[in-house]
């Protein structure tokens, strides 16, 4: 029944209507559906965003064993940051806020969404794409079932003049400091580790797109919690820097009674969610890089 209601979702197309995944529908309804639940009222905002972390969770773990490849997550993290730029496009007259404050959200956004793209499309680059022919000599001696990531390197078959290693998993020649990833069926130069945010790899040739755009999305976020929070909320001065005055909300109790100021309030609760899960994952990365280890090698 799954496969024919999928099989029947369909959209117009020029050269015949295209097919949609259910998984690619569900993140945009289900997020934006969670969205205008949480703003009815406190109680709505608990059990939203305390539920949201495990939702995901879980999905990551089921979507993991039956469907590998699934494109959901990406599509939530793109849903997500389109879902806060209209959010706070749309309330910028409301929120009365500075043009800059505005150029320098919408700037940051669009840095941080070039870098994923950026990371997702040198992906392939970091593939090792030269299978073994016949005359490489490498017998694969493990099971046909197995999805062994195992880089063999004290065996008679590596090619030990040019430094390579042969991956029993995917019968090919790679280089040092190179592991087999089972979700993209290949083995990547490097691996840090796969994304299922951005459905790829990260590697050597896309590592730092990838870090660029997780510190600018964590400024941008930051940035749109702190203004949205300040604007429906009654703020209180921090301190200043270089003449600009930092403010922090201090009152947010009446901010239920008018249901657009609750979308703001809930979607910079959503924002500042996500960046402290971009920024738990910055910090991983530097203890990484300052000990010269990849993600893959950590573990």
């Amino acid at each position: 029944m799954l496969l024919t209601f999928q099989d029947r979702i369909r959209i117009p197309w020029r050269g015949g209507a295209k097919q949609i995944t259910v998984d690619n529908v569900l993140p945009v309804v289900l997020l934006v559906a969670l969205q205008l639940l949480a703003a009815v009222d406190f109680y709505c905002s608990l059990v939203i965003f305390t539920a949201i972390p495990v939702l995901l969770a879980y999905l990551k773990r089921f979507l993991g064993r039956v469907l590998p490849k699934t494109k959901f997550f990406s599509l939530w993290l793109f849903w997500s940051g389109i879902y806060l730029v209209i959010l706070f496009e749309s309330t910028v007259p409301l929120l009365e806020l500075l043009p800059e404050e505005n150029l320098a959200f919408v700037l940051l956004m669009s840095l941080s969404f070039f870098c994923f793209y950026k990371t997702n499309q040198r992906a392939g680059q970091n593939h090792v794409g030269q299978p073994v022919g016949a005359g490489g000599g490498f017998k694969d001696e493990a099971n046909g079932d197995s999805q062994s990531a195992i880089l063999i390197s004290d065996r008679e078959d590596s090619d030990e003049s040019d430094g390579r290693l042969a991956c029993q998993a995917c019968r090919k020649y790679v280089p040092p400091r190179s592991y087999h990833c089972k979700v993209c069926g290949t083995c990547v130069v490097k691996q840090d580790h796969h994304s299922v945010w951005l459905n790829c790899c990260v590697g050597r040739s896309n590592h730092r797109f990838f870090l660029a755009g997780s510190f600018c999305s964590l400024l941008a976020l930051l940035l749109f919690a702190n203004l949205s929070l300040t604007s429906v909320c009654h703020p209180t001065p921090i301190f200043t820097v270089f003449g600009v005055t930092v403010m922090l909300p201090d009152d947010c109790s009446d901010i239920y009674f008018q249901y657009d100021i609750a979308l703001c309030f809930t979607g910079a609760i959503y924002a500042l969610l996500m960046s402290l899960f971009i920024l738990i994952s910055l910090l991983k990365q530097s203890c990484l890089i300052s000990r010269g280890f990849t993600g893959t090698e950590w573990q």
